[in-house]
């Protein structure tokens, strides 16, 4: 795999999503909408990428969204305090799984998570370019 092939500026445009969904998250304003959000938002990344990529596609994606992940969980770390009083039901299920070290729970969890949602940026995409075959 060739690096050199990778648009950098799609990906710093589109990564910086994760840095706002890890303000939102620790500020406590997406709790209940967190899930529909980000759907929402790799949904339009998709298109997007659809229109602006030509190749490695599917790398792209996944580095986004692992970059969606991993931004998120960051801020999320720094700002733990104010993370744990403004998402009380989310730090008691961290708690649940591991007593520990929940931060590190956090980073996996996220990290996961947003390699998720670059599959998930990359389905619509595939779709598309079976259809226009």
């Amino acid at each position: 795999m060739d690096f050199k092939n990778i648009n950098r500026k799609i990906i710093i445009q589109t990564s910086l999503f994760g840095v706002f969904m890890g303000i939102f998250s620790v500020l406590g304003w997406s709790q209940n909408s967190q899930p529909f959000i980000w759907l929402f938002t790799a949904a339009i990344t998709s298109f997007y990428l659809y229109y602006n990529l030509k190749g490695f596609i599917f790398i792209h994606c996944l580095i986004i969204g692992i970059s969606w992940g991993i931004d998120c969980s960051i801020v999320q770390i720094l700002f733990y305090k104010t993370y744990q009083l403004n998402n009380p039901y989310f730090i008691t299920e961290l708690y649940n799984i591991s007593s520990s070290n929940p931060r590190l729970i956090l980073f996996i969890i996220s990290a996961l998570s947003g390699l998720l949602l670059g599959i998930f940026i990359y389905i619509p995409i595939y779709i598309l370019k079976k259809i226009k075959k």
